[in-house]
């Protein structure tokens, strides 16, 4: 699709984007599976059909490591019951029950020493223990066995491991794999959906984990996006955990292998293929373009429109104003776009832009008039542009009237009009408000030395601008009356005329423009007057 080149003179250009879905299309639409499962699908005919000839299989319940933090200057670690807590060296020191803060120095109460107290009553000594820090040697893994532990205000299942770097402290988060899962549904989808779309998605988040997991690092997984959204405890509840229960330790696997079931919010009724996406990765079968007809209730299955003034729209991207072309997948998202000699991947057109998805469609609104000013009584052309948005009106408005349609504009078209006065020009479609353009009138000036010492004029149509008379003296100008119009347009004054030049102005008002008329007085005009 190739749009109208965008003039730097041409500000009357509006880039109008529509889309649909939210996310990268890839995999499972949660959106979708919410709806399918709403028609009554079972989670595995769900999978089936965003991951087209993968198999059920069932994991080890091994255990995760999913990074919480990293670059914090200290932690606090709780738990109601007592810890245990154990340090690079394999020694393992039992903690009271409570919450214990340290820095980057590994501070931990694991040592005791003997004290001398006094007995207030008695005045006698007797040796007491009581706790001391000693640093400890990173990383530290922290243990409550008969309660979760806390950190940042939130509970965790497993152990907390808090590894140093230098002065900031990480923390990651050990846990078997179906815990892990029962902390990642309710960040993924709404805990109240069906029990069909929290299966898929225990089963999706479930692969997904264990197809991208970073043995050879200090943790397997991110907590946020770059993972999947991961917040312990908080996000159980009954039905979350009945759905990770129910599919405990399913996956889904291609050939033997874990598939990388990448999934999303709203598709907008079709998925993309992973090759349309990420070409890097490839034709993967089981990530193809797939139907997604029940993801209309998402508030995200369509979107826009956005409309941007073109030559910001230029400037946000970084690029000069030009020709808009896009190339779309054979899935309907957009591969690229270029922008005069310009191109941009559609992912970064979407990111740049702020837009939900790649699967976008550009239009735009231009209107430009062939002339901005206009004799009264005269006609002016309108090249109207509206293409991508289906059919738009274009409308006037004189002064601050309401604004009425003159025509229909889909694809390019020129209307001739004639403004009576200051007219403002725009163009309209479903939703969006486009550019507008102003037509400004000017009414018609005739003036003529009528004797040597009178100069007449008349301004049609009547206007109620001030007159001005100047004379040219050497090299300025020199304002020499103020005439008034009556109510015919009529206006003289009493003037004795020298040879040179002369210049009359009507100001400008609410409905016309300014207009401009000279005279130039010679010798000859003034002796003809004498006759």
């Amino acid at each position: 699709m190739a749009l109208a080149a965008t003039s730097p003179a041409a500000a009357a250009t509006e880039v109008v984007i529509t889309g649909k879905g939210w996310g990268h299309g890839v995999g499972m639409s949660q959106w979708g599976a919410y709806g399918y499962a709403r028609h009554g699908w079972s989670y595995r005919r769900i999978l089936a059909h965003y991951y087209p000839g993968t198999t059920l299989a069932t994991a080890s319940q091994q255990r995760i490591r999913v990074q919480l933090a990293t670059g914090v200057p200290s932690v606090s670690i709780a738990c109601p019951g007592g810890i245990r807590v154990s340090d690079r060296t394999g020694r393992g020191y039992a903690l009271p029950a409570g919450e214990y803060s340290f820095a980057s120095g590994l501070r931990l109460p694991v040592g005791h020493e003997r004290v001398r107290v006094r007995n207030g009553a008695n005045h006698r000594e007797r040796f007491a223990v009581q706790p001391v820090e000693r640093p400890l040697r990173s990383p530290l893994v922290f243990d409550c066995p008969s309660a979760p532990l806390m950190w940042n205000g939130r509970s965790y299942h497993g152990l907390l491991v808090v590894r140093r770097d230098g002065m900031r402290l990480s923390i990651v988060n050990s846990v078997t794999l179906d815990d892990y899962v029962q902390g990642v549904v309710g960040g993924e989808m709404p805990h109240n959906w069906n029990l069909a779309a929290l299966e898929a998605q225990a089963v999706a988040a479930r692969s997904y984990a264990l197809a991208t997991l970073h043995p050879n690092a200090h943790f397997d997984l991110y907590s946020d996006a770059r993972s999947q959204v991961y917040g312990g405890i908080a996000y159980e509840t009954p039905g979350i955990d009945f759905a990770v229960r129910r599919t405990a330790g399913k996956i889904l696997e291609w050939h033997g292998h874990v598939a990388t079931t990448y999934f999303f919010s709203t598709s907008g009724g079709r998925t993309a293929s992973v090759q349309d996406v990420w070409p890097k990765l490839g034709a993967v079968p089981y990530l193809q373009s797939v139907s997604d007809p029940y993801d209309a209730s998402s508030p995200h299955h369509a979107w826009g429109p956005y409309t941007f003034d073109a030559a910001r729209l230029a400037a946000t991207l970084g690029v000069a104003p030009g020709a808009l072309h896009v190339a779309a997948t054979a899935s309907g998202r957009v591969a690229d776009v270029r922008i005069g000699s310009a191109t941009i991947s559609g992912a970064e057109f979407m990111s740049k832009l702020g837009l939900q998805s790649t699967w976008f469609q550009i239009g735009e609104l231009s209107l430009a008039a062939a002339r901005p000013r206009v004799l009264y009584g005269a006609k002016v052309s309108l090249g109207a542009h509206a293409l991508g948005v289906g059919s738009a009106l274009l409308q006037r408005r004189v002064g601050a009237g309401r604004w009425k349609t003159l025509a229909h504009v889909s694809g390019a078209r020129s209307v001739a009009v004639e403004p009576q006065g200051q007219t403002q020009y725009r163009l309209s479609a479903a939703g969006v408000t486009g550019p507008v353009v102003s037509v400004a009138v000017a009414p018609h000036l005739r003036v003529a030395p009528a004797g040597r010492d009178l100069l007449t004029g008349d301004v049609a149509p009547v206007s109620r601008g001030a007159v001005t008379v100047w004379r040219r003296r050497g090299s300025g100008w020199l304002v020499v009356a103020h005439p008034q119009i009556d109510t015919a347009g009529h206006f003289s004054t009493q003037l004795k005329l020298h040879p040179g030049g002369y210049r009359i102005s009507v100001g400008e008002t609410a409905r016309f423009a300014s207009a401009t008329a000279s005279v130039a007085v010679t010798p000859r005009l003034l002796a003809s007057f004498a006759r």
